[in-house]
């Protein structure tokens, strides 16, 4: 399998997002908090896409997947199933292959995203979602949580190494969530 790294520096020095190395510190919280809104990277599904498109119809590829999920949809617009559904169809009538864009995700949570992975026994140990990008994750950033909620949900033990295990902010506007703590 081929590897290609495509270099986006225009991204870094024209966009205004958290989650760049030109912008503001990372926010802690739950995922849909409001303040996970600071690392939305403007367009950046579209772009990526349209990189892979032309990647994939080169190589002579019929479709590429996105791993876009349910969770994404509070405050990520171009992971939301209008906008993947606009963007699968620019990509088909746009290539001369008619490029599909899959999204098997789309709908599901973390909880059973990890439980099918679990039960095709991916090796979650080796997977990566922190925003923040240390030694090991950190536990409290937007996708951390989200990611030890996605294993407590899924009642699967968590073999990620995280530098902070405090407990797990409620999820906005539920005064008594079922998740407060936990790995």
């Amino acid at each position: 399998m081929r590897f290609e790294r495509v270099r986006l520096d225009f991204v870094e020095r024209l966009f205004a997002s958290d989650l760049l190395h030109t912008g503001g510190a990372i926010p802690d919280g739950h995922y849909e908090a409001a303040t996970m809104r600071r690392t939305v990277v403007p367009f950046r599904n579209a772009i990526m896409l349209s990189i892979a498109c032309g990647l994939a119809e080169s190589a002579g590829a019929e479709g590429l997947v996105i791993a876009a999920h349910g969770g994404d949809h509070a405050i990520y617009p171009d992971c939301r199933e209008d906008f993947m559904q606009a963007m699968g169809e620019a990509m088909r009538l746009g290539t001369y292959a008619g490029i599909a864009l899959l999204r098997p995700f789309i709908t599901l949570t973390k909880a059973q995203i990890a439980a099918e992975g679990s039960r095709l026994g991916v090796d979650f140990a080796q997977t990566w979602s922190c925003y923040k990008g240390g030694e090991v994750h950190c536990g409290t950033c937007g996708t951390c949580v989200e990611r030890r909620e996605a294993f407590l949900l899924a009642g699967l033990s968590d073999p990620t190494a995280y530098a902070s295990l405090e407990p797990l902010p409620a999820k906005p506007g539920r005064a008594d969530p079922t998740v407060q703590s936990g790995r």
